[in-house]
């Protein structure tokens, strides 16, 4: 057993950064549990996400420096959300770094976009630190807290109990996104194309 808490802790850092150099923050919130039931070390989990994420912005604002256009010209996972990128871009200005850090999905486009932009690399890479730093935050809190309401039901009701509400939790967050979150931004982005 000490072999596999030993693998968890040396790859899950990297399994963190990794993945929030690319976009997401399920291993991140996954990590965060593991954080909340003493697998790993706290300062560690978000201190990595906010490295992972911020390395991931700045890598990806240096490629809109340098081929933006053509990048997202020739990736059509980019090009669906470069208009949604670009209506917030427009409407919000230097704000919207910290808006796209929120918005699954279009983050990377955001980042290329930036770089095609007028921003200087200074000033996003300051705003970007503060945003990262926050966003590691918050998304750690959360993770931290889902950790131990999950140890509470695994101790409580065992691994099934722990699934089927995990399983009910899943399809409660889905309908709420379709009944209510999916149609608001569809309406929003819909009427700022208008």
């Amino acid at each position: 057993m000490d072999w596999a808490q030993q693998f968890v802790e040396q790859y899950s850092y990297w399994a963190v950064f990794i993945w929030t150099f690319i976009e997401g923050e399920t291993v991140f919130i996954v990590a965060a549990a593991l954080a909340a039931a003493g697998v790993l070390t706290t300062w560690k989990v978000i201190v990595v996400a906010a490295c992972g994420a911020l390395t991931g912005h700045l890598f990806f604002f240096a490629l809109g420096r340098w081929r933006g256009e053509r990048i997202i010209q020739a990736m059509p996972m980019l090009k669906k959300h470069v208009p949604k990128a670009n209506i917030i871009l427009n409407k919000y200005a230097h704000w919207s770094i910290f808006i796209f850090q929120y918005l699954y999905g279009t983050r990377l486009a955001a980042a290329i976009l930036f770089g095609c932009s007028s921003i200087t690399f200074w000033r996003f890479f300051f705003l970007q630190i503060i945003n990262c730093i926050t966003w590691a935050i918050i998304i750690y809190t959360i993770g931290h807290f889902l950790g131990l309401a999950a140890m509470s039901i695994l101790h409580q009701f065992g691994i099934w109990g722990l699934i089927i509400s995990l399983s009910i939790a899943a399809i409660i967050a889905a309908i709420i996104y379709w009944r209510y979150a999916h149609h608001h931004v569809k309406r929003h982005f819909d009427s700022d194309d208008a």
